[in-house]
């Protein structure tokens, strides 16, 4: 998700075609699809309800792999994973400056939107979380949409998911910070980001403070997006398979070393067996280039996933609460993913592709400007 020039930025290009990693969009739409499915078989089994999908998912996926039960874990996985394949890819055509704007812009409109709907949602009477309607006032949504509440005790969240944007506006800031080096020793950042991790869990392992323990537990997953990083930069050929799999090696040893340390939050027993199957998915993928990677279904499914990561529990459990004594099991299920569908469309339509088209609109004019003043 950029070099240096003369000038302040390097002009805007469109993506290459050859370089796009059509792969990814299939990624993508797993990822989504695995967290959705977490968080749907989460919900039947708070509320003790049988579903053929909740002992499909187990025998055939979740034995098989030996992963978390309900596939906890894998769906982030491999969204964090994917994010640092992509973002190094398109740091090295984007400024340090361009690229944070473009990171932000890409976050921040649509978590501000799904963060007010949820609120009101909330107040409204909405169940799809385990915050009382009291207890979110206006200074919990502001919290929220700057994603503090989770360094604020009692924490007030109203997205449970958006604590994986933490970690990855962390790991945008290292980006940014070391564009110039990874254009001309990309092995140097992804190394050294293995013993920043290391010391950083270290020194707030266990301590007395809650925001600087809280700080190590989400360094704790940092590895995660420096593995993509490092995908990214063998795919791309700026450094070797094996220079790539050794830092790589580097960095799981961290997740495993965490892994005793706090359990990632009690997300389960397999975190660095589900790990290495998003790694390897991740690895398989990258390279495909296919009718179905291809496809314009899943090259627009690929677009919305971060919007099916904000709104699929804020689409699906209010109306599993509404219609949970009335209607069959698996209607409820198509029900609550034609809900997640239409929410996740309206999201992407009217706040992040408009965001994303203005962003764009303004650098244009922007390099437009300062062109024409040079000419003049």
């Amino acid at each position: 998700m950029v070099g240096v020039t003369a000038t302040a930025e390097r002009p805007v290009t469109a993506a290459r075609k050859d370089n796009y990693m059509h792969g990814l969009d299939l990624l993508r739409v797993v990822g989504s699809c695995a967290v959705v499915l977490t968080h749907l078989i989460a919900w039947f089994r708070v509320y003790d309800r049988d579903l053929w999908l909740v002992s499909w998912t187990e025998h055939a996926i979740v034995r098989p792999l030996h992963i978390n039960e309900d596939m906890h874990f894998l769906g982030v996985a491999i969204f964090l994973v994917v994010s640092g394949v992509v973002v190094t890819h398109v740091a090295d055509r984007e400024a340090p400056g361009q690229f944070l704007r473009r990171r932000v812009v890409r976050l921040i409109p649509l978590l501000w939107a799904v963060t007010l709907v949820s609120w009101i949602a909330l107040k409204l009477g909405a169940h799809y979380s385990t915050v009382e309607p009291a207890a979110a006032g206006i200074g919990d949504l502001f919290s929220n949409m700057v994603l503090a509440a989770f360094f604020i005790k009692p924490p007030v969240i109203l997205i449970g998911v958006t604590w994986t944007l933490l970690i990855q506006v962390g790991f945008y800031a290292y980006v940014a910070a070391t564009i110039p080096v990874l254009r001309r020793k990309p092995w140097i950042p992804p190394l050294a980001a293995a013993p920043l991790c290391f010391v950083v869990i270290l020194s707030t392992f266990d301590l007395e403070v809650p925001a600087l323990g809280q700080i190590g537990g989400l360094i704790g997953y940092l590895p995660l997006l420096c593995i993509g990083q490092l995908v990214s930069l063998v795919h791309s050929r700026k450094i070797s398979p094996l220079v790539g799999t050794a830092i790589g090696a580097a960095h799981f040893a961290v997740v495993v070393w965490v892994d005793k340390l706090y359990r990632y939050a009690g997300m389960g027993e397999a975190i660095p067996r589900t790990l290495l199957i998003a790694i390897l998915l991740t690895v398989l993928l990258v390279r495909m280039d296919g009718p179905v990677c291809r496809s314009a279904f899943i090259k627009n499914w690929a677009k919305r996933t971060y919007a099916v990561y904000l709104v699929h529990m804020l689409a699906m459990y209010p109306l599993f609460q509404l219609l949970l004594p009335h209607v069959d099991g698996t209607l409820l299920v198509v029900l609550g993913l034609v809900s997640v569908a239409l929410l996740t469309e309206v999201m992407h339509r009217f706040v992040e592709a408009p965001a994303d088209r203005a962003i764009r609109k303004w650098e244009r004019r922007h390099r437009e400007r300062r062109e024409a003043g040079r000419v003049g």
